[in-house]
């Protein structure tokens, strides 16, 4: 309609614009070698400079093909700080590629070829990454897939990474259908998570319609009730944090939005987010299928529904735009990836399930953690290289072109989403 597509067009150019609850572009950082001095109390660092054999693709980092090695006196100590000033402290790690779903905005129905058993993270390989970020001021992790409750080891692994000094926080993202499987250890998997340590689950889940469901995730719509149950059982669990993701996509399930939120308006236990669809490799995304964050919100006023907008939030790292409902106690949020990022706090880096490290989710560049402890470096050079990963950190979406059409022209040459970790 003309009204929508006056919409769109305000949209876009209101993409680069300030307006409430936009961050603001904090003041360029100190280098790593001037953070380190600083630290320190004295003048810069040396650094030693080790040539590996090989050479590097164009627009990778991975130390096993041929890029150097920096190594920073005291890198192995030094918080993961960039050149815009931003602590990184949020990991997010990857444990599987495989996925139960196929849901038709993350990729093709016939799935996306996946890394060889061989090349996948060990899990002690996992957990001593684990201890590496935590020596650089890491404080909270995030397990992401494909579905990490796929995972054989997963209990086992947020035990350990709960025990980790200095981790706070570990969470899990899942689509939730596994969540209430028996658990080897009695009870469910959700109950021997929460066993292990972990304290906050974010669900996926797209629409009320089960046919709706059916037609997004090419599954049974059964497995929709499976996934409420999950919610249900998470939000009972004493201290879990519970939020639930709903990616927006215009001609699949935008009708129903009002649905989840009157479903969720009176559980004030969970948090309802909505999502702009974000474009990467195999998801064929289209900028008409794009329906931004203001649009959201205008279409959940036209069902009734009142947001109260909630003052600039306190975590300057917070990727969501808060609202309340008018009369209930539920709070739900917008996060605009697309029209209106929120690249100026971000503090995420990312592992993907066969050990890569990406500094942004839309950049290209892939450090090689796994081949760096295969290669037998000590916890120092691999906190230097991941220093130095974090040098090449651009301000905002990898440095691609501002905006969603930019960011979908150069899609493909990043991986699909599930192969990265949500």
């Amino acid at each position: 309609s003309g009204s929508r597509g006056a919409m769109w067009r305000r949209a876009m150019s209101s993409a680069a614009a300030t307006r409430p609850g936009r961050r603001q572009l904090p003041a360029a950082g100190p280098s790593l070698a001037e953070f380190v001095a600083k630290a320190k109390g004295g003048g810069a660092s040396k650094a030693s400079i080790r040539e590996v054999e090989g050479g590097v693709p164009a627009g990778s980092l991975t130390l096993a093909a041929g890029a150097r090695v920096v190594e920073e006196e005291g890198a192995a100590r030094a918080p993961l700080t960039d050149k815009f000033g931003r602590f990184h402290n949020y990991l997010r790690i990857s444990l599987t590629e495989r996925c139960n779903l196929r849901c038709t905005y993350c990729m093709p129905a016939e799935g996306v070829e996946l890394q060889r058993a061989e090349k996948v993270l060990s899990s002690d390989e996992i957990e001593r990454l684990v201890s590496v970020f935590a020596g650089l001021g890491t404080t909270k992790i995030r397990l992401t897939g494909g579905e990490p409750t796929l995972r054989a080891d997963l209990v086992e692994l947020c035990a350990s990474m709960a025990r980790q000094p200095g981790i706070e926080s570990v969470g899990m993202t899942t689509n939730g259908v596994g969540l209430l499987r028996r658990s080897a250890r009695g009870g469910t998997l959700l109950e021997a998570l929460y066993a292990a340590g972990m304290r906050s689950v974010n669900v996926s889940l797209d629409t009320m319609c089960p046919e709706a469901f059916a037609t997004l995730t090419r599954r049974p719509a059964a497995t929709h009730a499976r996934v409420l149950d999950a919610i249900a059982a998470a939000e009972a669990l004493d201290g879990m944090s519970v939020k639930v993701n709903c990616v927006v996509v215009r001609g699949s399930n935008e009708a129903g939005l009002a649905d989840l939120v009157r479903y969720f308006a009176d559980r004030p236990r969970v948090s309802l987010r909505f999502i702009e669809w974000m474009p990467f490799s195999a998801n064929e995304w289209r900028s008409r299928k794009l329906v931004p964050a203001d649009e959201i919100v205008d279409i959940l006023a036209r069902d009734g529904l009142r947001l109260l907008p909630e003052p600039h939030a306190a975590d300057p790292n917070d990727t969501t735009r808060w609202f309340t409902l008018a009369g209930h106690p539920a709070r739900l949020g917008v996060i605009s990836s697309m029209t209106n990022h929120f690249c100026s706090g971000c503090n995420r880096l990312r592992i993907t399930t066969d050990g890569a490290l990406k500094t942004c989710l839309f950049g290209n560049d892939a450090l090689s953690l796994r081949d760096l402890l295969r290669a037998g470096h000590d916890d120092a050079a691999v906190a230097a290289a991941v220093h130095r990963a974090l040098g090449h950190k651009h301000f905002a979406h990898g440095g691609r072109p501002d905006g969603p059409l930019g960011l979908a022209q150069h899609a493909h040459e990043n991986r699909p989403m599930i192969l990265i970790g949500g």
